[in-house]
């Protein structure tokens, strides 16, 4: 489906938005909404990310 290089440019995009989520996380830490909506998307973002590992690790 996808080579090796492929899902280790997918860790990287998904490493970047990790980090894009955290800083959107501690400029909203004042507005409960915005925050709550970010770490939903983070938690996401999670998930994807460990069946990304497996299907890495599985290769």
């Amino acid at each position: 489906m996808f080579t090796n290089e492929e899902l280790l440019v997918i860790e990287d995009a998904l490493r970047i938005a990790d980090e894009e989520y955290i800083k959107l996380i501690d400029l909203n830490k004042h507005n409960k909404t915005r925050l709550v909506a970010y770490n939903r998307k983070q938690k996401k973002l999670w998930l994807v990310q460990n069946k990304l590992k497996k299907l890495i690790q599985e290769k």
